[in-house]
């Protein structure tokens, strides 16, 4: 059996200020920082209680994801994995902005955003059926590169461990909306023969 232990990236500038915020970086906010504190203390805590013990620890490219995990690598002495497609859905030219702002200065854009939905693509970014895919063959990685018997640690972006959770509970990415995902909140999966099973959400 194989232990999926994720982790979205802790508050940043962009989440409280509502900034659509994909590919560009942001820092962690002081909020963040906190929760960042908090989050080491939880792990310990699985730790203890189910006798884990890390393997590996696997992140984007954004600096927020090795940010909120960088203290637990040390801690653990875990070298920390870069993996480009477990990034965030690339929003293009909206980076930075708030639906508010399309809604007001791109109206027509906001409109197929809301009539497109999934098929609906940035300018110069991503639709989120490609950022599905690029997520679902980040996992299918991950999975192939662990030990059997593991406990590795993930640490993410929401949208892009909603689309993992959606691959791997559910086959597809419509159920993508139906979790809810928080910074720096601990869901754990577990695998075997193809098989998943959710033991904890936002913890």
């Amino acid at each position: 059996m194989k232990r999926l232990v994720f982790i979205r990236h802790a508050s940043t500038v962009a989440n409280e200020n509502g900034l659509l915020c994909g590919s560009m970086e942001t820092d962690i906010s002081e909020k963040g920082k906190l929760e960042i504190d908090y989050l080491k203390n939880k792990i310990e805590k699985l730790k203890q209680e189910g006798n884990w013990k890390f393997s590996k620890v696997y992140v984007s490219n954004s600096k927020r994801t090795e940010e909120t995990v960088k203290d637990i690598a040390d801690i653990e002495n875990l070298e920390i994995i870069k993996i480009k497609d477990l990034g965030e859905i690339d929003f293009g030219d909206f980076e930075g902005k708030t639906f508010e702002w399309i809604k007001n200065e791109y109206p027509k854009e906001y409109d197929k955003i809301c009539r497109e939905g999934f098929e609906y693509r940035y300018p110069n970014g991503e639709n989120a059926i490609e950022a599905y895919e690029k997520n679902k063959r980040a996992i299918e990685y991950i999975l192939e590169d662990m030990e059997d018997d593991s406990t590795d640690i993930i640490c993410a972006h929401g949208g892009s461990i909603r689309n993992i959770l959606s691959y791997m509970l559910c086959g597809k990415l419509e159920n993508h909306w139906n979790f809810k995902i928080e910074n720096a909140k601990i869901t754990v999966l577990e695998y075997d023969y193809g098989f998943s099973v959710l033991t904890k959400l936002n913890y």
